[in-house]
């Protein structure tokens, strides 16, 4: 699979070409990068970079179609966005979003499976499986929507998750780089420092657990709604279903009057007939007499 190109004058940030190459060369490729980035004095960038999760197969195999077919990702995105509005406001149109995902997902997944081989081996099953996964949380979760399209999903915990790239991040590794080597210049107290560094952590953990709880309720959410739109679509359906059992029981109503009267008449034909046939044999035996 070739690394992503880069836009002209602009060089290839380090998680994208990390996340771009083979998948067996993955580890090597997270030990050089963020190597060179030690040596250019980029630390922070460099230790954020060693912590990066190798991507499964199945996470590694959508990153490759979001690089090299990325239209396919944005069209299927494109579905997953509309079907996100619709489940947020049920309505008459939540039928059809739900019919273009599930169709725009198959078709995805079948390119999965016919054209990203990981490792230079097509994916199982189960990995498949994992794939449809991959893209239902998608779908429930604009940030995992927004990795899918950026080619940078990775499974596991979202504290480990590549940061999708934004325009001010270069300024503000440059900040602080600058704010880093004046604390070295100016050391603090041993005391204070370990306080703030506490502080720090706490307010990252505080802040991973309310990320981990929005996801969840936003995933349960998702999936609630999805299930409100299936029992709504198939109580639509029933309620047709019923209507048509309605029409066809007037009609069969209309049809049993109708035969009822075309019996009567039929009976009326027959007894005029034999009253005709008894005054007929009476001329009959007249004239034989």
């Amino acid at each position: 699979m070739p690394l992503p190109a880069a836009r002209e004058n602009a060089p290839v940030d380090p998680v994208q070409h990390l996340y771009a190459v083979p998948l067996e060369d993955f580890v090597a490729e997270r030990k050089r990068v963020a190597r060179e980035l030690r040596e250019a004095g980029d630390k922070e960038r460099a230790a954020e970079l060693a912590k990066l999760p190798k991507p499964t197969p199945p996470a590694w195999a959508l990153n490759a179609l979001a690089r090299d077919r990325p239209e396919v990702i944005r069209a299927w995105a494109d579905v997953a966005d509309a079907l996100r509005e619709a489940s947020a406001a049920p309505g008459p149109g939540l039928r059809d979003a739900m019919a273009s995902h599930r169709e725009a997902t198959a078709q995805l997944v079948r390119l999965v499976r016919a054209q990203v081989q990981p490792g230079g081996r097509p994916l199982s099953e189960p990995m498949l499986d994992r794939v449809r996964a991959l893209l239902q949380e998608a779908t429930v979760d604009p940030e995992r929507a927004a990795r899918l399209r950026e080619g940078l999903v990775a499974e596991g915990g979202e504290d480990d998750a590549p940061a999708l790239p934004t325009e001010g991040d270069g300024a503000r590794r440059s900040a602080r780089r600058a704010a880093d080597a004046a604390d070295e210049r100016e050391p603090d107290d041993p005391a204070e420092r370990r306080a703030r560094e506490r502080a720090e952590r706490e307010a990252a953990a505080r802040r991973a657990e309310l990320e981990r709880s929005a996801g969840e309720a936003a995933a349960r959410a998702g999936r609630l709604g999805a299930e409100a739109a299936d029992r709504a679509h198939a109580a639509a359906e029933a309620a047709e279903r019923l209507e048509d059992a309605r029409r066809a029981l007037v009609r069969s109503e209309s049809e049993a009057e109708a035969a009822e009267q075309a019996a009567a008449e039929a009976r009326e034909a027959a007894a005029d007939a034999a009253r005709t046939a008894e005054v007929l044999q009476a001329q009959l035996r007249d004239l034989g007499g």
